[in-house]
């Protein structure tokens, strides 16, 4: 008898407020101001001001006496003046009285700027930490100013292999990808063998039903909304790509399920892109329970079709403690040698990795935000889940934002690019190949962050030296000190070297006679980092040897 390999889901922790929509209407906008209501600015010709005081002619120039002038420019860019009116006059009438006298070149309101970071409209969208961050800024994939360069495209697919999807809910609905060779007929219009498979396929039941029920398909709805809610649509949340296309892909249900259900549904990603749709993500919050090669040679297959398969590093154990997975393998993530598949660790609000959250120097790619989630869920309502399993659709968004702006990008490009920009944490060093947490930002950008003052994260020593982690250390450049002197025999460990080029590991070798003394048992010295090219220092470490 066919033996199946179990699959796990990675079950998150159920909503703690299920927040049914409940007919939410969000405010309405309110329109910002444009400029400020006291104030004109007023530039004077240079002929005009010739021997003449400039307060003087900015005094001369309104029927009211300003109640202040600012001088703003230098004489060689023309004397231009920020005047406040004191309300003795409006913005408008101002401008205009002061456009009529001869001496100057023009006046104009003192408009006000406002960043440029793009935020929904949707009611929700505040409580998204992931997205972004209110309590601790920049703790989040930096989504707004993403959303600056693309919300996504309506024709760039993201398959989501999971549980169903509650396509039905109005914020997923807008983004449902419909198949265009297909029409509800009874009939299978495009010889693919999937009858009526509108919006994908259910392979649990071998069905075109993508949504069974709210119990069982709260996971694969919740995934869904955090890589493509509709977003600034008034409704709800926002998820990372706007606009981009789910597929819904259902091989888990509330019962066993078995790898070939997954296997059959990439299998059918794969297909679909050979007759033409542009999928190029599939989101994997999941994980076998062994080693299995029918999945590794269907992975393998998607990426050598132009597909990133982006899936979970999942949950730790029956401890609920994450596990090393360079130490302990695991699969889908334990496959550092397909280059088209990428592993996500989770975070939380405070950016650190969180206690169930598997992670491994090797095997997991990057981090991204996993716990407290808020999204969709089956039936119009939201609510907030945790575990990998919602970090990994960050990852997947961001991906779909790449794909949109950069269409040429490969699969393997799509994730070095998200690695190489991704925020460096001290809580990440050692755990994801990347030290840090998804920027989308930094990824449409291809920006690293660049180095800021030395961090260290741990102090080790050895039997002949002294062993150092922690972010923007330099190769070369960067010494330890201890009680504020250099030690010597410095190395530089350039395997954890950073997008950014700086290094999260470095050594010093004072010899195995010398360790005793740098480094007295028992006595709380200070560790310090310091660059000799930048001339930044470490806040002290204070170190004790036992």
């Amino acid at each position: 008898m066919k033996k199946f390999l179990s699959l796990l889901l990675i079950l998150a922790a159920i909503s703690l407020i299920p927040a049914r929509r409940a007919r939410m209407n969000s405010q309405d906008d309110q329109p910002q101001p444009l400029y400020a209501p006291d104030q004109i600015i007023v530039k004077l010709k240079s002929e005009s001001i010739e021997d003449v005081k400039l307060g003087q002619v900015f005094d001369q120039i309104l029927s009211i006496r300003a109640e202040s002038v600012e001088k703003l420019s230098s004489a060689d860019s023309g004397e231009i003046g920020l005047l406040r009116l004191g309300g003795a006059m409006s913005v408008e009438e101002a401008i205009a009285e002061a456009e009529r006298d001869p001496r100057v070149e023009y006046a104009e309101p003192n408009y006000y700027c406002y960043t440029a970071d793009t935020m929904p409209n949707d009611p929700m969208f505040y409580q998204m930490w992931g997205l972004h961050n209110t309590s601790r800024a920049g703790v989040d994939i930096n989504a707004p100013r993403a959303w600056d360069i693309t919300t996504g495209a309506d024709n760039v697919v993201v398959a989501v292999i999971d549980t169903g999807i509650d396509l039905s809910h109005a914020d997923l609905k807008p983004n449902a990808w419909v198949n265009p060779r297909e029409t509800s007929n009874g009939k299978d219009d495009d010889g693919n063998g999937y009858v009526d498979d509108i919006n994908g396929w259910n392979f649990y039941s071998n069905n075109n039903r993508v949504f069974t029920s709210a119990t069982a398909d709260r996971h694969g709805t919740h995934v869904a909304g955090t890589i493509a809610a509709a977003g600034n649509n008034g409704v709800g949340v926002s998820g990372v790509a706007w606009k981009a296309k789910i597929m819904a892909l259902k091989f888990v249900d509330s019962g066993p399920s078995s790898i070939d259900g997954a296997v059959k549904a990439i299998n059918y990603v794969i297909d679909q892109k050979k007759r033409g749709t542009n999928v190029r993500v599939i989101n994997a919050s999941w994980y076998a329970a062994g080693e299995t090669k029918a999945l590794r040679d269907a992975i393998s297959a998607a990426g050598n079709a132009g597909i990133l398969f982006v899936c979970a590093a999942a949950n730790g154990g029956a401890d609920s403690v994450g596990d090393d997975l360079d130490q302990t393998r695991l699969y889908p993530p334990s496959w550092t040698d397909i280059p088209s598949l990428m592993s996500v660790a989770s975070v939380d609000s405070a950016d650190r990795l969180a206690a169930s959250s598997n992670y491994g120097r090797s095997t997991v790619s990057v981090a991204a935000p996993g716990v407290l989630i808020l999204s969709a869920l089956p039936d119009d309502s939201y609510g907030y889940m945790s575990g990998t399993s919602m970090a990994t659709p960050h990852v997947s968004g961001i991906a779909a934002l790449l794909a949109a702006d950069s269409s040429r990008l490969s699969p393997s490009q799509i994730k070095e690019r998200i690695i190489k920009t991704a925020q460096p944490s001290l809580a990440l060093i050692g755990k994801v190949s990347a030290s840090g947490r998804a920027n989308a930002y930094g990824a449409l950008t291809n920006t690293p962050p660049p180095p800021d003052d030395p961090l260290i994260a741990s102090v080790k020593t050895t039997k002949k030296g002294v062993n150092v982690e922690g972010l923007n250390f330099m190769s070369g450049s960067s010494v330890i000190e201890v009680n504020g002197a250099a030690l010597a025999g410095m190395k530089y460990d350039n395997s954890t070297r950073l997008g950014n080029d700086s290094i999260t590991r470095m050594s010093a070798n004072v010899g195995k006679a010398n360790v005793k003394t740098v480094f007295p048992a028992g006595v709380q010295v200070p560790v310090t980092v310091f660059d000799t090219v930048t001339g930044k220092r470490s806040e002290a470490f204070l170190f004790t040897r036992n």
